[in-house]
């Protein structure tokens, strides 16, 4: 048993705010390589980066006793040093020698080391941040309750602070101002006769940040995103730039970029110059040259026209209407009053401030009322039926998108959200969603089937007399009617295609030959795929290439088509270096999982070699700490799902997620001191955990449907409690494990730690396969055995933790 040491304030704080500065510098850090990649290899860089935690555990157990020994000065040093890489890893990173392209990764192995250096430089902040918590923590084993306690209130406030810094400072800003928090901790947690060497180290420290922050310099982005591939147009600018929570908003200009998606060839009209919006680097939309009264559009041209040829829509919902062209497109058809639903406030305050008087008033239309919500927290909030028409915004991208959107939950295309759209039209209504083709074809055909799926669970036994579809050169768009189109609409759509040189897909008394009139594709077996779709064939969905089935709110990964048994026949048909192009998003999944699986088992394997003569219970150990780490990072992933469609926000529910269990954590790890570091103590509230969680499996999802639609005073006590009271338990496991583990075999404490690290990193890539494959349902399955196994180790603390005596 080691010695009990007493309580030390300053201590206490400083690992707070270093806590604090280390989740900030990992959401910020996640926005900036979102911004220079994609969100998705983001997701990669900081899953390996994050392993720096299991890297500690590994030291730790290794170095234990020399480690404890230096601790009064070597924590706040490595406080200070994580601080300083936050400050300018990002900076370094941004050197040409140290520039990459995800695209090029796959097909230049000169890629593969410039990669790796990147782990590195975004490993070091990360590993000498653990190492310094890890330390206090084992130092402080008899007392980790208090210290577990300010490691996560301290992350919960570094999740709010972070938030606030989004919409208030650029994104390159960030990492040197979090990275003071830790310096901070470094300076208050240092003795007094060490002092003076680090106020020196501390001071260059600080002058590093406030000339990163003075002279942020552009962010590099891939040559393959949007705004990289529109700056290259002559004289493209970027004529504005502000940061906001929902992401980087740029405006950029150019003679050359004009607004023409997939227009007829029958127009004969100028094509208008437009400054588009972009998100992140990801285009987003165009800013609508709008004139009140205009009685025609540009759209007009395409096949977006298609629910306005079979008669006038007075009652119109616009559905992530983005920065106003397709609400300009509404108005130039004379509605009566337009409900446009934009998440993002940041464009909305854009369009209705700055450039307010170059689209025309637009978003200032008396006749416009714009909710600033995930559509489907909107949808559950309508309860009248009233709509003439729902339009949803063009899926997916000219040419396809290699599958950078496969990881990105869309509540609005699943099925759920289709069949609470067709509750909401009016008798005549219909639902209108246009999509980009594709090769090999995917979007149109999930589109496809989940209009058919639709109808099939509302009853409609004759799908094909409610579905209508055209096709240009580039696009499909679809139409759902409530009612049967009629003769006269079928006439209408057929004049209408041959006009503007469409051809029909989709129509009731459609002939083979009215298909390909205007417009042939060289696989011509996507028309098969459109009628065995229109046929509820459901073996042709198990059998296609790629996951066409609808997405569902278990499953919102509409954009996610990559069959995993299915890689290695694709390659062979396109060849291995093409696989990456057609679903490269997924595939960083996998990648990202390999990759941390195998260092995390290096770091769990390695402090094996020193704890060999340690007495038994190794075993016990891995499983416990192993299964906390899973399970916790599991539930957090799936809580995060839920409320995103509950609170209609993705920023307010990671927000709300992380920060409330975080804090609730944080308490039931203070009173966790209380509790006496027993095998029966974490048994017994293992149990409660793993019967919570069992009745979140089943039950959380009717409980948010139920009350989505509640005032948000409401919502906001009961995600308080649905989030809080299990986290409260949960936070109580980890420090009741170390401290029992301290009084068995201290040498073991360290390991504990590295696994627990290790593990949480690995599962954040694992949740989300499993998510991807099985649905949200599985995941929350698996975080119930995984704290059934945490109180087994203990209900079996006989078996697993045999003393000598035993």
């Amino acid at each position: 048993m080691q010695n009990k040491l007493k309580v030390h304030p300053r201590l206490i704080t400083s690992l707070g705010l270093h806590s604090a500065a280390i989740i900030a510098f990992q959401l910020a850090l996640m926005q900036l390589i979102s911004i220079v990649q994609w969100h998705h290899f983001a997701y990669m860089i900081i899953s390996i980066a994050m392993l720096g935690f299991g890297a500690s555990g590994t030291l730790l157990a290794l170095a234990r006793e020399k480690l404890l020994r230096m601790s009064d000065w070597l924590v706040p040093l490595l406080m200070t040093v994580s601080g300083l890489f936050m400050m300018v890893a990002f900076t370094i990173t941004r050197l040409d020698i140290l520039q990459f392209d995800v695209y090029l990764l796959f097909l230049e192995r000169s890629q593969i080391p410039i990669l790796a250096a990147n782990y590195i430089i975004f490993f070091v902040p990360f590993f000498a941040g653990a190492l310094a918590i890890g330390i206090v923590f084992i130092k402080f084993a008899d007392k980790i309750g208090t210290y577990y306690f300010s490691n996560l209130i301290g992350s919960g406030a570094g999740g709010i602070l972070v938030l606030f810094l989004f919409g208030n400072i650029f994104p390159q800003q960030i990492p040197p101002l979090v990275g003071l928090l830790s310096v901070l901790s470094g300076l208050i947690s240092m003795p007094k006769k060490y002092r003076t060497g680090h106020i020196a180290l501390a001071s260059a420290a600080m002058l590093v940040a406030l000339v990163i922050v003075s002279q942020p310099g552009k962010i590099p982005m891939s040559q393959y995103k949007s705004l990289a591939q529109t700056l290259n147009l002559p004289e493209a600018e970027v004529v504005h730039s502000e940061p906001d929570i929902h992401g980087l908003i740029d405006v950029a200009a150019s003679p050359a970029l004009r607004f023409a998606p997939a227009l007829s060839l029958s127009f004969i009209g100028e094509v208008p110059v437009k400054k588009h919006v972009f998100v992140d680097g990801n285009f987003y939309g165009v800013i609508p040259d709008y004139k009140k009264g205009q009685s025609s559009h540009i759209l007009d041209y395409t096949t977006q026209k298609l629910p306005w040829v079979i008669g006038e829509r007075n009652r119109i919902l616009m559905i992530n209407a983005g920065e106003g062209a397709p609400l300009a497109h509404a108005f130039s058809h004379d509605p009566g009053h337009v409900d446009a639903v934009i998440p993002n406030a940041g464009v909305v305050n854009l369009m209705q401030d700055k450039f307010a008087e170059a689209s025309g008033n637009l978003f200032l239309h008396e006749n416009l009322s714009i909710h600033t919500v995930e559509a489907r927290n909107y949808l559950a909030s309508v309860k009248t039926p009233e709509f003439d028409l729902i339009s949803l915004p063009q899926q997916e991208a000219f040419g396809g998108t290699a599958g950078i959107n496969a990881l990105q939950e869309n509540y609005t295309m699943t099925l759920e959200s289709f069949e609470l759209m067709w509750d909401l039209l009016g008798p005549g209504g219909v639902i209108s969603v246009s999509a980009w083709m594709d090769y090999p074809s995917r979007t149109n055909l999930k589109i496809l089937a989940t209009l058919v799926n639709t109808l099939q669970n509302k009853g409609i036994e004759e799908p094909h007399r409610h579905i209508a579809a055209i096709r240009s050169w580039g696009t499909v768009t679809f139409i759902l009617k409530k009612s049967p189109l009629n003769d006269q609409e079928v006439s209408d759509i057929r004049e209408f295609s041959r006009q503007m040189y469409f051809d029909p897909l989709l129509l009731p008394g459609l002939q083979p030959g009215e298909r390909q009139r205007y417009n042939s594709i060289e696989d011509e077996a996507f028309f098969t795929y459109v009628d065995r779709i229109m046929r509820s064939d459901e073996g042709f969905l198990e059998s296609y290439g790629f996951m066409i089935h609808p997405a569902t709110d278990d499953k919102p990964y509409f954009s996610q088509f990559l069959k995993l048994q299915n890689v290695r026949k694709l390659s062979e048909i396109f060849g291995g270096d093409h696989v990456p192009f057609l679903e490269l998003g997924y595939l960083v999944v996998v990648i990202t999982l390999a990759q941390s699986t195998l260092l995390a088992l290096l770091f769990i394997i390695l402090p094996l070699l020193r704890l060999r003569k340690s007495r038994k219970g190794k075993g016990g150990t891995f499983l416990y700490f192993g299964a906390l780490g899973v399970g916790y990072m599991f539930v957090e992933i799936i809580l995060i799902q839920r409320f995103v469609l509950y609170f209609g926000h993705p920023v307010y529910a990671l927000s709300a997620v992380i920060s409330t269990m975080l804090i609730a954590s944080g308490a039931g790890s203070l009173l966790s001191g209380r509790i006496r570091a027993v095998p029966a103590s974490p048994a017994r509230i293992g149990v409660i955990i793993t019967l919570m969680l069992l009745f979140y499996t089943f039950f959380l999802t009717p409980v948010l449907q139920g009350t989505i639609a509640s005032p948000i005073p409401l919502k906001i006590i009961i995600s308080l409690l649905l989030i809080g009271i299990p986290s409260f338990f949960k936070g109580m496991m980890f420090p009741l494990g170390i401290r029992y583990l301290s009084d068995y075999d201290a040498s073991q404490t360290a390991w504990g730690w590295g696994i627990n690290g290790s593990f949480s990193v690995v599962s954040t890539s694992l949740a989300m396969l499993i998510a991807v494959e099985k649905g949200f349902m599985a995941v929350m399955s698996v975080a119930v055995i995984c704290y059934a196994v945490a109180f087994g180790v203990f209900a079996l603390h006989k078996w697993f933790f045999r003393t000598k005596e035993s």
